[in-house]
Formats: C-alpha cells, sequence, structure tokens
C-alpha cells in the first residue's frame, strides 16, 4: 500500500499545513520512504489542502495520513482513496499504527472550509 503524508518537524500535519509530503509504501511490516518533496499546498492561494491531496494522488498513493483534512480534501478522496487520522502523532508511529490497524479512518472533515484546528 502506498501512503501520503503531510509532515512538519516530524509530525503529521495537515495537507494545507504539512512542509513536506512524504510518500511510503508498506507491505507487511517493512516501511519505506519512496518520496520526499515540498508541499504544493504552500504555493496555493485557494484550498491549499487540494493541492497536497492532488499530488499525492497523482503519484498513485491508496491512503492519507493526516491531523485534520477539510470537507474539500474528504470530496477529492472519495472513492480515490482512504483516509486516516493521527492528530499529535510522530509520523514513524502513525505508520506502525496504521500497520497494526490502530488509526481512525475517516470519510468526514475534521473541520469546515476554512477552519483549521489542530486536534
Amino acid at each position: 500500500m502506498k501512503e501520503a503524508i503531510p509532515v512538519t518537524n516530524g509530525l503529521v500535519d495537515g495537507p494545507g499545513e504539512g512542509e513536506k509530503v512524504q510518500i511510503y509504501f508498506l507491505e507487511g511490516d517493512k516501511i519505506e520512504l519512496v518520496e520526499e518533496y515540498e508541499n504544493p499546498a504552500l504555493k496555493a492561494t485557494a484550498a491549499p489542502g487540494a493541492h497536497m491531496l492532488k499530488s499525492a494522488l497523482d503519484k498513485g498513493v491508496n491512503a492519507v495520513v493526516v491531523a485534520e483534512i477539510g470537507g474539500p480534501g474528504v470530496r477529492l478522496l472519495s472513492g480515490k482513496a482512504k483516509i486516516f487520522l493521527a492528530p499529535n502523532m510522530k509520523v514513524e508511529e502513525a505508520l506502525k499504527k496504521l500497520i497494526k490497524n490502530e488509526l481512525i479512518e475517516t470519510d468526514k472533515p475534521t473541520h469546515e472550509h476554512g477552519e483549521h484546528h489542530k486536534l
């Protein structure tokens, strides 16, 4: 499975706020970082999280792990990739919990458009 995570200072962040995007390949207990790039959301003038999520979909991810997500992001990913929540969590911890099926999967926004809440 291929996962995308917006990351700031080693922590899982929101798709519109993360400084970097990390793409991981997970198979069994194996975790491999396959790519890292600057989050395109940082240069977006509207719906920044959607820019990060679209970039991840373009790289073939099956899921995203985020600290929070708005309605536009949920709609963009609907039917294309799973959404897992890992607020206030280091990337390594989130990936280990994902492998163990211990992260919460969601299909609902954690906030409405224009509101950003750090969980």
